[in-house]
């Protein structure tokens, strides 16, 4: 599957957009030394004719903020932020999810109250529940840049543990049901042996597929404490006017952006549309790689012969109802 993935035109055109977008990140981080471009005034000779926040332009491709701080360039030094985080996150999600589905399959009785526990994570907002308990702790001074970054990090990873490690219990529960599961079974092979060798190769497919919709979510999880004003690696708070404070990112992760330019919307519009349309585009390659994924693994030999088997069964009429039309009552 890994081979053919490459050849789909949907994974490859959201996979290169990615890998584009990281790229011009640390082209930025490491040659242009991560610096943001800033003016606070254009002049004409020696006019001044503009002042900051300047418009979308020529020069200021994604316009400026109020401090003359160049947009594009925050949208693309803060990409490797955003972009890492989200990968980082979503593999401990699915690494953590899958030891967990393993041992799921061994719970018994108590399987249907962790299901009912894990439940109750579908009616509580992640973003609300991250808010109140990070927040806090985001803005205590004391606490350093990566201590708070990696607190967030695990939050983000443990509050979606539950429900994927129980629906990667489901995933590896149905390949179980199979009869060459039963077959390694019955010639002696233990459980270490039937999951790496028989379970794993039909479960790769839908952990890797597992892994780009954890990507997304954790997007979107992001974008949303953007909005509640919680940043990665903390949060610091910048006069704007007298007795009006905003909340400022430490870095230029997207989320940060997004919040701290939410209070200049009416001023400057474009600060909340470019980095809200910078989610979309990189939510919509990932959905991208998603379908790709989707189609290829529904190109495989065994996927098709599988859905085949499944048509003729559903298509046939079974022999048994005509048994009798070549049966003569005797006697």
């Amino acid at each position: 599957m890994i081979k053919n993935v490459w050849r789909n035109p949907f994974f490859l055109a959201g996979f290169l957009f990615v890998f584009a977008l990281i790229s011009s990140s640390f082209y930025h981080h490491f040659v242009m030394n991560n610096e943001i471009y800033e003016n606070q005034i254009i002049y004409d000779g020696i006019t001044p004719v503009e002042k900051a926040p300047f418009e979308p332009s020529i020069e200021y491709w994604f316009g400026s903020d109020r401090m003359g701080a160049d947009l594009f360039y925050q949208i693309i030094s803060g990409a490797k932020y955003t972009l890492g985080i989200a990968f980082v996150a979503s593999l401990l999600r699915i690494v953590l999810s899958f030891l967990g589905g393993i041992l799921l399959l061994s719970a018994g009785r108590a399987l249907s109250l962790i299901k009912g526990l894990s439940q109750s994570f579908y009616y509580i907002p992640s973003a609300l529940l991250i808010f109140f308990i990070v927040g806090p702790v985001i803005s205590v001074e004391q606490i350093s840049f990566w201590e708070k970054a990696i607190f967030q990090v695990l939050l983000i990873v443990l509050i979606a543990v539950p429900n994927t490690a129980i629906l990667m219990k489901e995933e590896i529960s149905l390949i179980q049901q199979n009869e060459f599961i039963t077959s390694a079974k019955l010639m002696g092979g233990n459980k270490f042996h039937i999951l790496f060798k028989h379970i794993m190769p039909h479960l790769w497919p839908k952990l890797v597929l597992m892994y780009v919709q954890q990507v997304i979510a954790v997007l979107l999880l992001l974008a949303h404490l953007g909005i509640l004003g919680v940043f990665f690696g903390g949060t610091i708070y910048r006069e704007y006017g007298p007795e009006f404070e905003i909340p400022v990112s430490v870095s230029n992760e997207w989320s940060g952006l997004l919040g701290g330019y939410y209070y200049q919307l009416r001023l400057a519009p474009w600060l909340v549309f470019f980095p809200v349309l910078s989610f979309a585009a990189v939510i919509m390659a990932f959905n991208f790689m998603a379908e790709g994924i989707k189609r290829t693994g529904d190109q495989l030999p065994g996927r098709k012969k599988m859905k085949k088997i499944e048509e003729d069964s559903e298509g046939a009429v079974p022999v048994e109802s005509f048994v009798f039309l070549s049966e003569r009552k005797i006697g």
